[in-house]
Formats: C-alpha cells, sequence, structure tokens
C-alpha cells in the first residue's frame, strides 16, 4: 500500500507522517509513505497511491487539484482532506472525497479514519484474473481462499472457483496484508470470510449460508490465529 502526504508546512507533514507509520506498524500493514512539501512535485512525479493526506491550501496546487490528479492515475485512491474550513465542501464532495480532517488532525482522528479507509479499500477493490486469452475481475471481500493448483493456482470465491496464472507468490505480493494470511504453504485465506477457527481447519462463509474447509499447519496456527485476532479487533474499533 503507498501513501502521499502533502502539505507545505514541514513540521505538518512529519507529524501526520509520524502517525501514519505507527498505525500500520500496529496494524502489521506493508506501506510506503510518500512525505511531499511541494505541492508541484507531488503532482509531477505522476505516482499512483492508494491513500493521499492533503492540505487543502497550499502555494502552488491546493489538496483538491493534487487530488483531482491523483484519482485520474487511480480512480479508487481514498483521498483525505485537512483543512480548517468548510468552503470546500461542495468542490470534495465533486472529487469523492473520502473524509475531512481538521488541522492540525490528531492521533485519534487519523487512526479512526485510517480504519474506515483501509475497511473500504478491502471491501471495494478489484482484482484481474488471467488465464491464457480469458480475463475477469472480482472484487477482493468475494475471495474465500487462494490455493496451489498445477502450475497455476486456483482463486475459490463465494460462488466460483478461477483458475489463474499468477503464482502464490505473486498473490501474497498484491493482496491486502491486513486481511490475507497464510494458515498453510499452500493456501492463502480472506480473514473477512472466516466463519470459525478451529485448531486443524478454518471454516470459510461461502453464499447461500454454504461453508467450505481449509486445512492449517499446526506450524503456522499461532501466527495465524494471532492475524485473525488482530483483524477482529481492527474491524471492531
Amino acid at each position: 500500500m503507498r501513501v502521499l502526504i502533502c502539505d507545505d508546512e514541514v513540521f505538518a507533514v512529519d507529524s501526520i507522517k509520524k502517525m501514519v507509520a505507527e498505525y500500520f506498524n500496529e496494524r502489521n500493514i506493508s506501506a510506503e509513505i510518500i512525505a511531499e512539501t511541494d505541492s508541484t512535485k507531488a503532482i509531477d512525479d505522476n505516482v499512483s497511491v492508494d491513500i493521499a493526506f492533503l492540505d487543502v491550501e497550499m502555494p502552488k496546487h491546493s489538496g483538491l487539484e493534487i487530488a483531482k490528479h491523483l484519482l485520474a492515475l487511480n480512480s479508487r485512491t481514498i483521498v483525505f482532506i485537512i483543512t480548517s474550513h468548510q468552503g470546500y465542501l461542495d468542490s470534495a464532495m465533486d472529487l469523492r472525497v473520502f473524509r475531512f480532517l481538521p488541522k492540525p488532525p490528531d492521533r485519534q482522528r487519523i487512526f479512526s479514519g485510517l480504519d474506515s479507509a483501509i475497511r473500504f479499500y478491502n471491501e471495494n477493490t478489484r482484482m484481474l484474473l488471467t488465464d491464457g486469452s480469458t480475463s475477469q475481475r472480482i472484487y477482493v471481500r468475494d475471495i474465500l481462499y487462494i490455493t496451489i493448483h498445477k502450475r497455476k493456482t486456483l482463486v475459490v470465491t463465494k460462488s466460483e472457483e478461477i483458475i489463474s496464472d499468477r503464482s502464490l507468490g505473486e498473490w501474497k505480493e498484491i493482496l491486502p496484508d491486513a486481511c490475507f494470511s497464510q494458515p498453510h504453504y499452500s493456501y492463502i485465506v480472506n480473514l473477512q470470510n472466516i466463519e470459525k477457527l478451529e485448531k486443524d481447519i478454518i471454516i470459510l462463509k461461502k453464499n447461500n449460508n454454504e461453508t467450505v474447509n481449509v486445512k492449517i499447519s499446526q506450524r503456522k496456527y499461532k501466527d495465524f490465529k494471532n492475524h485473525f485476532f488482530d483483524y477482529i479487533s481492527q474491524e471492531n474499533f
């Protein structure tokens, strides 16, 4: 996950960066944090980001201008606008700004906002699956698990099974760390869809009240359980 922070005040950038870094460290989510005080550079770099914290009033480009640019690069970018003024509300809503934060934002608001943003990201991100000449998109939230299938992988969703050209290692790189974990060397499981966790199996919810079981390695059980409990605590935050 890539996060951009842009504010023309060095102190503000450093303060937000520290809180954002603490959030991702505490949630065990991998994140690259880009901090900028130059709004022109934030635009000229042409970097697609997943989350952006933007000061609305800066000398060269406003936070709304940067947001428009970022959303053109990646329509799924989650934008936080930092401001003490409500005069920008209409323009921000036109850009689908995720949330306003008062300036200076405090730790509780940053953490609460990021909890909501991560949930939104995990629920609405779509993945492209390809197998030879066939391709289709699925929502991350609909994935139950992914497992090794010959020299490819099998993606099991709530309603279907799909063969993917990606390896299990490639899936591990692109799936959000917050809600996917590996209970066995040959499986990646979506924590969002766990119905019950037992000592040797994971029970996952399908559509129509059906379930499917995935085995869990005893060697990985403790780490997997901790990851699952961390996920549940974040969801109930």
